[in-house]
């Protein structure tokens, strides 16, 4: 009778960090939290833009069992970027989400990403001419 609780206990123990591994590969993404709203990452008038698409981006890395970093840390501005260059002509990002998300890869470590979602928008030219610098009040001369 022991062994049959013995081996229903391993049997569980087995399942449960297999289930565990599998969070950061079945499951779209992993453990969320610090999810935050900006409506952009650069000060605009509404009329100054264009709206391209929709796009993401994402930084990560990967700490040793948990603790030791193993790659470059996150790096939020990378994410942004990232998220700007996948749209040809993209100027800026705005109506940003923007989350955190931890992988669990038992017993290697874990793996922390940042992703950024939001509008990449194109800026319409500006017709404002040039200031010339000898012109401003108080500038050199």
């Amino acid at each position: 009778m022991p062994m049959k609780h013995i081996t229903f206990s391993i049997y569980f123990i087995s399942i449960f960090f297999f289930i565990n591994c599998l969070g950061g590969i079945a499951d779209k993404g992993g453990k969320v939290r610090n999810t935050s709203l900006s409506p952009s990452a650069t000060i605009l008038n509404k009329d100054k833009f264009n709206i391209l698409a929709k796009s993401d981006g994402e930084s990560s890395t990967f700490f040793y069992l948990g603790l030791i970093p193993m790659t470059n840390p996150l790096n939020i501005e990378y994410a942004m970027s990232q998220a700007v260059q996948k749209v040809p002509g993209g100027d800026t990002i705005i109506n940003l989400t923007i989350w955190h998300e931890t992988h669990y890869y038992f017993p290697l470590g874990t793996v922390s990403v940042v992703k950024v979602e939001g509008d990449v928008i194109s800026l319409k030219d500006s017709t404002t001419p040039p200031v010339n610098p000898e012109k401003q009040v108080g500038g050199k001369k």
